[in-house]
């Protein structure tokens, strides 16, 4: 009697537990968090609440040859556990990543409301740099002699409204038929610049490297300094300006390139042809100078020194930061450079992330104290994402998503009703097939089931356990091996009660015997769950790990629910009147039988 109220107690708390599990829709005890939105707060699978499905494939390519690299197992390990820990730390939810072949990697997301936000997490490889940038470097055009200059004068391009007027690639071109500019056109006059051959070829690949810094610098949302050009002009009155990479025109496809001129009196709009010959006088001569916007150089610290990033915002204004702390090496570096630069105008500490320039600050103080701030014009949600790349390390190797599919949430919650709906049918049939065939046994059989199915329940919303539809099927068919346990069972007590024995006995004989065979089936159908589950994890089938896993989980509490708690349930029973009345625990065949087997005989 004592050992079934144990048994009864630990019941009765696993009942209670069960219960506020799910009856809690979430459940929080200080950083343990568990539920949600869906059914009962189940971490439910991409077929059941929908969500994203993404495959990326490692980008290892060798710099020399150009061609792909195969990625180390320890590289696509790493790689798994990095944006598994950014996707959890995001709020994403649950993520169900897994390895495909050797470079491929799974990512499905169930009921992700932000796949952007989420393709960009796993996407950025988190390389954080800093560079040591010097503003407005000069470098001699060395590559275009005075020689590669033939002649210089100031004249007029054609109207806009000439057919000569062409455009291509963003570049003017100025032509009249006679190669010469129309001396009717009205506008601001250029200063033309004839070159060689040669020297034409080396400015015009000066300019083509201007426009693509343009273009990055368009790429990277208008962050970071421009290069330009130089031009003097050497004369009485020497005259030097720079000049962007949209001011040039070039006439044709000649070796000709006309220059804007800047304004040479105050009080005039647009610079005559009499005013800038005079300016310039005869016979003038001109130098270029690149002027590099910018030139980076490291300093030797990266995201390795870094030790902890975390996102807040700005006391004063709100604008939303990031913190950067430093390790001792990188509080050295750092210390070292700024005070190197300090109050310097055209120097800068820029920093980059996944090589796009996140801010570049003037230094107008050294710091010390390994303590850095990122400020770019972001939001407060992307400082959180910049902090959590930082903090969870960068990936260890590049990579590429090569295939997306979305899941509506609508055809989730369809395929959710059904197998709730193909569940519960279930269930009630085997529910009525036990209570109709073994009466109080079969009671009692129920109780355990629904018992059975609480705490499993419960179990995959605390792990968690993603349930998927092929889950759910494994559910069910755990319900019929816990009930081919109870029936087991009860078949080895009807036994015993044929042959005359007390519901006690008949009870302690039904489990002990049929334990063999319940241990010995449920033991090879969890090894048949480990193949499937090692098969599955190797082929990246989720489908089949899925089912594997809730089975497994399925059967290892259906034994406990038919050895402990129907066992406690029936020997509770046993103790009350209900034992004498024996007819409750057989079918009507079984009672005649053993009525007909007690009945005096004459000899």
């Amino acid at each position: 009697m004592r050992r079934n109220a144990r048994s009864l107690i630990l019941i009765i708390m696993l009942v209670i537990l069960s219960g506020l599990v799910l009856g809690i829709q979430n459940l929080k005890i200080r950083d343990f968090e568990r539920g949600g939105d869906t059914l009962l707060g189940l971490s439910l699978g991409l077929d059941l609440q929908g969500g994203s499905h993404l495959v990326y494939q490692a980008n290892v390519v060798d710099e020399l040859t150009g061609e792909r690299i195969e990625p180390t197992p320890e590289e696509m390990a790493g790689l798994k556990r990095i944006i598994e820990r950014r996707i959890n730390n995001s709020g994403l939810g649950e993520p169900i990543i897994q390895l495909l072949g050797t470079d491929r990697l799974l990512v499905q997301l169930p009921g992700v409301r932000d796949p952007d936000r989420a393709k960009s997490l796993i996407g950025e490889t988190a390389q954080l740099s800093f560079k040591h940038r010097v503003l407005n470097v000069p470098r001699p055009v060395n590559e275009i002699s005075s020689d590669d200059i033939i002649n210089v004068r100031v004249d007029y391009l054609p109207k806009p409204e000439d057919e000569s007027l062409t455009e291509e690639e963003g570049d003017t071109e100025a032509e009249t038929s006679d190669g010469s500019a129309d001396d009717d056109a009205t506008g601001p006059a250029f200063l033309i610049v004839q070159f060689s051959a040669d020297g034409a070829t080396s400015f015009a690949n000066i300019l083509a490297r201007m426009q693509r810094e343009v273009d990055i610098f368009m790429a990277s949302g208008g962050r970071g300094p421009q290069s330009s050009i130089e031009l003097s002009i050497h004369s009485e009155s020497p005259i030097k300006y720079q000049l962007s990479a949209f001011e040039f025109i070039r006439i044709n496809e000649t070796n000709e390139y006309a220059f804007v001129l800047p304004k040479l009196k105050e009080a005039e709009e647009v610079t005559s042809k009499e005013d800038a010959e005079s300016a310039i006088g005869e016979n003038p001569k001109v130098s270029f100078v690149e002027i590099l916007g910018a030139v980076d150089e490291d300093f030797g610290l990266t995201g390795e020194n870094l030790l902890r990033a975390y996102p807040s915002q700005q006391s004063n204004s709100g604008i939303p930061i990031v913190n950067l702390e430093f390790d001792n090496d990188g509080t050295r570096k750092f210390g070292e450079k700024t005070s190197q630069i300090a109050g310097s105008p055209t120097d800068q500490i820029a920093i980059f992330l996944d090589r796009q320039e996140l801010i570049s600050p003037v230094v107008t103080t050294a710091i010390t104290t390994g303590i850095a701030t990122i400020q770019g014009g972001f939001t407060i949600e992307r400082a959180r994402d910049i902090a959590l790349l930082l903090e969870s390390g960068r990936l260890p190797v590049p990579v590429e998503l090569i295939q997306e599919r979305d899941v509506d949430a609508i055809l989730g919650a369809d395929s959710l009703e059904k197998s709730v709906k193909a569940g519960l049918i279930g269930l009630g049939l085997v529910l009525l097939f036990m209570v109709l065939n073994y009466r109080i046994p079969g009671i009692i059989a129920s109780i355990a089931l629904m018992i059975y199915a609480g705490i499993l329940l419960s179990i995959f919303k605390i792990l968690p356990v993603t349930l998927t539809l092929s889950g759910i099927a494994a559910l069910i068919l755990s319900i019929g091996m816990a009930v081919d346990a109870n029936i087991l069972i009860f078949e080895r007590m009807k036994d015993e009660l044929r042959l005359g024995r007390t519901l006690m006995s008949a009870i302690n004989i039904g489990f002990d015997r049929a334990w063999p065979a319940i241990r010995d089936g449920n033991v090879s159908t969890l090894i048949t769950c480990g193949i499937l589950f090692w098969f599955s994890d190797q082929l990246g089938t989720t489908v089949v790990q899925g089912f594997a896993a809730t089975l497994a989980f399925g059967v290892m509490i259906s034994m406990f629910s038919a050895i402990v708690v129907s066992r406690t349930l029936l020997r509770l029973l046993a103790t009350t009147r209900l034992s004498h009345r024996i007819g409750l625990f057989l079918s009507d065949a079984g009672t005649n039988k053993r009525r007909n087997e007690d009945a005096p005989t004459v000899g």
